[in-house]
């Protein structure tokens, strides 16, 4: 089956296709020159051309050398998905069941999505795309007013087999907390490292977290600590606390309470009450970095962020310091406010 496009943010590239024309098309697309592309697709998708088909829906979704039209361009992912295109199958399921472009359909996300999912014969090309619909139709499948958790279940199986990342980190979740699956810490932490290899960031703190407490793998200070460095450098606070909270106490790294300090604000950035905590007890009982006022303004943001230990802690601190550095502090944490995030939950269809 040949390869086609899909259009930025979403829909995505896929390329390389057998047919020549469909080709020159995509070259056409890439130098940004639609109208020529749109011309060279429309006789071929007229004729039946699957990824002709659906580079021609990209370009009416898009509004790309013709006019944007949202009905246009679900009739041609439709004609393309009918004709056994597995992206543009799992796209159409995003579509229906996110509701982009049109009124959203459960069933017919089910539809389309089980589509994909049980295509025999995915390429390399299209294997992402079968892998995520099989996600998708598990996901739908375990959540909401019909759950059919069994089918669920299997369908996620799957997707983790074929080897998508989430799908692994969520097998790793039922089998940690026993719900759908027997509780299994040994499976978990096999999918969890399945799902942690590939950058998966979630799945690397709750492996790091396995290591740490021997759950289900043998226990592992230094393994722990690589996981949760893996998570931290993406952004994760939990991680980022939990590698800070290691340095602190010497274990799988060396004691360091700089580098716990710099970890500890990268997560008081994200805005976690638990960073702004522990920034709090660092600085009040590290031996090099020990600063009263310091810790009762990090105690004092934590308060603010409803921190419930934090309120006992600034009573004591509040003696020590003095009523005068105790309000200055107060209103420092008033004023204070975690660093912008650059994180979306937008939906992404397919990309390859």
């Amino acid at each position: 089956m040949t390869r086609s496009l899909f259009a930025l943010a979403l829909l995505a590239l896929i390329s390389v296709p057998a047919v020549a024309d469909v080709a020159t098309g995509i070259e056409a697309f890439r130098r940004g020159d639609y109208a020529t592309a749109a011309a060279i697709w429309l006789p071929l998708a007229k004729a039946g051309d699957p990824a002709a088909q659906f580079n021609l829906g990209i370009l009416y979704r898009r509004g790309l050398g013709v006019p944007s039209d949202h009905r246009k361009a679900i009739g041609w992912f439709e004609r393309a998905a009918v004709g056994g295109h597995t992206t543009a199958q799992y796209n159409l399921g995003l579509i229906y069941e996110k509701g982009i472009g049109t009124p959203p359909d459960r069933t017919a996300a089910l539809r389309w999505y089980r589509r994909a999912a049980k295509q025999g014969k995915a390429d390399n090309g299209f294997r992402k795309a079968r892998a995520r619909a099989q996600f998708r139709l598990a996901s739908l499948l375990l959540d909401g007013n019909s759950v059919n958790r069994s089918a669920g279940m299997y369908w996620m199986q799957q997707a983790a087999v074929t080897g998508y990342a989430e799908a692994q980190f969520r097998l790793g979740l039922s089998y940690a907390s026993g719900k759908d699956l027997a509780r299994d810490h040994t499976s978990a932490a096999r999918w969890f490292k399945l799902a942690a290899e590939q950058g998966h960031a979630n799945a690397q703190v709750n492996l790091g977290t396995l290591y740490e407490t021997g759950n289900g793998i043998p226990r592992d200070d230094a393994k722990a600590a690589q996981w949760y460095r893996g998570a931290a450098t993406q952004d994760n606070a939990v991680a980022q606390i939990n590698l800070a909270s290691l340095y602190v106490q010497g274990r799988g790294v060396a004691v360091n309470h700089r580098e716990a300090l710099r970890w500890y604000r990268r997560a008081a950035q994200l805005g976690s009450p638990e960073a702004y905590f522990n920034l709090g007890v660092l600085f009040e009982n590290s031996s090099n970095l020990k600063d009263e006022r310091e810790s009762y303004f990090w105690y004092a943001v934590a308060a603010k962020s409803g921190h419930k230990k934090a309120g006992l802690k600034l009573v004591a601190l509040r003696a020590i310091i003095g009523q005068k550095e105790a309000a200055i502090a107060e209103r420092r944490a008033v004023s204070w406010v975690p660093g912008k995030r650059n994180k979306t939950n937008k939906p992404n269809l397919e990309k390859q």
